[in-house]
């Protein structure tokens, strides 16, 4: 048993530990690696903040994989990692070793997916399982029940099985729209199948630890953040290229997609022109992300355009203008001030990897 003072001890030096980790992320964003002008640099202080409250929420507040619930990750306010404004993003704390169901309603969101993470023996972070609503089995009603879990559930318990792994320790739910004024939301819920019992009282050492996962959460991030955008901003300005869930697994990506994307750098008087064919697939977007990999802000500016609202050509390609000022055509994208940042597609359940061609022309 933990004496008073060593539990206070074990606070105290966690508490040390998250100022010691907000400070290396100012510093991250602050330094050579991070903003190039100052409205990154605001942003980047902001990001910072985005990364600590939603830490708070998965790492200290709805830490408890014995009795898990699930936390809307991304909101209007709150961004990281390469958000899409299409999507809902609901996590829940996992361990591997426990048993889940979830229940729920399926609705009619274009694509609900439920995708389950874990680390490897280095400590990365890994895809563990995935499904997606093309393997929910779902009854008269839309409602479907899912077993997580590492063996092969009694098929007494009903319901479909996503396989898991000892090293589980999250699960993701994400929901698609093509238009969020006509569609669904699904509803869920997450329980384990044996009832744990009533919860313990809150230890000092439980806190200190769940403080010290939400400094690292908070620092890795920021500093992950602006390490990759650095490098992305220094190879080829005004490229794609295209990236698997496998190597973006950091960013806590879904197999279920192919991400294709390049760094935007424009003049005032310059627009980027991207033109392609997007492939046979379930859903494709685009998206304007800030340096810290955030969405820029949807509610006053058109940041994104999906496969339902872009104009297409006859012959069905697209083209696309990401400039600062309405170029007078359908597909614009606004930087919303933004000199420099993220454009990236999601092809998902694609039939190809398609990279889109693009160009820098001046606008008008």
């Amino acid at each position: 048993m933990t004496t008073p003072d060593a539990g206070a001890a074990a606070l105290a030096a966690a508490w040390d530990h998250l100022l010691d980790a907000l400070r290396a992320s100012g510093a991250a964003v602050a330094g050579p690696r991070g903003a190039s002008d100052p409205v990154d640099l605001a942003e980047g202080y902001r990001f910072i903040t985005r990364l600590l409250a939603a830490s708070l929420d998965m790492t200290l507040e709805n830490a408890d994989p014995v009795r898990p619930g699930f936390t809307r990750l991304m909101t209007d306010t709150r961004k990281f990692f390469g958000d899409n404004p299409d999507t809902n993003y609901d996590y829940a704390p996992l361990k591997g070793t426990i048993r889940y169901v979830v229940e729920g309603t399926r609705g009619s969101c274009h694509y609900l997916s439920f995708c389950v993470y874990g680390r490897d023996a280095s400590g990365a972070n890994r895809i563990v399982g995935s499904a997606s609503d093309e393997e929910l089995t779902l009854d008269a009603d839309g409602r479907f029940r899912l077993v997580i879990a590492v063996d092969e559930p009694d098929p007494t318990l009903g319901g479909d099985w996503l396989p898991s792994d000892p090293a589980a320790n999250s699960l993701v739910v994400r929901q698609y729209f093509l238009d969020r004024d006509d569609e669904v939301e699904a509803t869920y819920s997450i329980r384990p199948l044996d009832d744990p019992g009533p919860p313990k009282p809150l230890s000092p050492e439980r806190t200190a630890r769940r403080i010290e996962e939400v400094a690292a959460f908070t620092q890795i991030g920021t500093e992950l953040s602006a390490d990759f955008a650095r490098m992305l901003a220094e190879s080829s300005p005004n490229t794609f290229s295209v990236s698997s869930a496998d190597n973006a697994a950091a960013f806590y990506p879904t197999p279920d997609n192919v991400y294709v994307a390049g760094w935007y750098r424009l003049g005032p008087d310059e627009a980027l022109e991207i033109s392609g064919r997007p492939p046979e697939g379930r859903y494709w977007s685009v998206l304007l992300m800030s340096r810290w990999m955030e969405s820029l802000d949807h509610r006053h500016h058109r940041i994104s355009i999906n496969q339902h609202d872009a104009v297409l050509e006859p012959d069905g390609s697209f083209r696309i203008l990401v400039a600062g000022r309405d170029p007078g055509v359908a597909n614009w994208l606004d930087t919303a001030g933004h000199a420099e940042g993220y454009v990236m597609f999601r092809w998902l359940r694609a039939a190809a990897e398609v990279r889109p061609d693009c160009r820098v022309v001046p606008i008008g």
